[in-house]
């Protein structure tokens, strides 16, 4: 079993510490997460552990949207 990356932090400008991760790492934890060149209005909800997807231009930084809550607004596979 591969050993899921150490949590990576960045302080955005409002002062908060905003979770990051990079393409190909695990994802720390369940989330919506923002590219960091893409779109703010498009997040991708990525479960704990699963490998962190690139962005529309290949390798990328996602920052975990704190202000999405909730499920994704999609089924995702194997929810009925």
């Amino acid at each position: 079993m591969k050993k899921i990356t150490t949590l990576q932090y960045r302080k955005s400008s409002d002062r908060r510490i905003q979770l990051k991760a990079s393409t190909g790492s695990h994802c720390p934890t369940n989330g919506f997460w923002r590219p960091e060149d893409g779109p703010a209005s498009d997040p991708v909800f990525v479960f704990e552990g699963s490998m962190m997807p690139p962005g529309k231009r290949g390798s990328t930084m996602w920052y975990l949207d704190d202000s999405q809550a909730g499920p994704p607004s999609h089924l995702l596979p194997g929810m009925n």
